[in-house]
């Protein structure tokens, strides 16, 4: 390198430092989305009949009953921690949001009144960052419409709400800082 080019390179470094100038567009590109994990769990079947099992031991009054029953609870318990998926969310901009919505919302008012299921869907699939099974084995692929869909329809409804819950709380962020400057959590400048 010669002095000319070690100069500049200075420059550069030294305008990049000054904190009197910033660039919008680097600004906007950093923009932290908020972040959550949300477990949910497969095996409705156990979790069915480890409620029943828990209304047999409060009608109970036999220890060896009881004892009984705490065994096959545990083992309950076991298989429903061992179908736990642990989703791991991040919200989405103003952008992305527009364009799932422009892909689902039918051209033609009252084509599809379903398009709105869908559109859930694919919210969600644009905000698994990556699910984690008990095991800690993790996938991290970018998840489909469809593939929300099915598990839409394969999840326990309590798991499938959550999901869109954390999703709408994710998404839907921007309506934080109105409450924060409002409430004067932020510094006033």
């Amino acid at each position: 390198m010669d002095e000319v080019e070690v100069k500049e390179i200075l420059n550069l470094v030294q305008d990049a430092q000054d904190v009197s100038k910033f660039s919008l567009a680097d600004a906007i590109k950093g923009r932290a989305f908020p972040e959550d994990a949300v477990d949910v769990y497969l095996d409705a079947e156990s979790a069915y009949q480890l409620s029943k099992l828990n209304d047999a031991v409060i009608q109970t009054l036999d220890e060896d009953e009881i004892t009984t029953f705490d065994a096959q609870a545990k083992i309950l318990t076991e298989k429903i921690l061992a179908s736990k998926l642990t989703f791991h969310l991040k919200g989405i901009d103003q952008k992305r949001i527009q364009l799932i919505e422009d892909s689902v919302k039918p051209k033609t008012e009252g084509e599809n009144d379903d398009w709105i299921l869908d559109y859930m869907s694919a919210l969600i699939a644009a905000n698994i960052v990556k699910v984690v099974n008990a095991a800690g084995a993790v996938d991290e692929h970018e998840f489909t419409l469809e593939e929300v869909n099915d598990l839409r329809w394969s999840l326990p409804t309590e798991s499938w709400d959550k999901l869109v819950s954390t999703m709408q709380k994710l998404t839907m962020a921007t309506g934080y800082f109105q409450g924060l400057t409002d409430a004067g959590f932020l510094q006033k400048s």
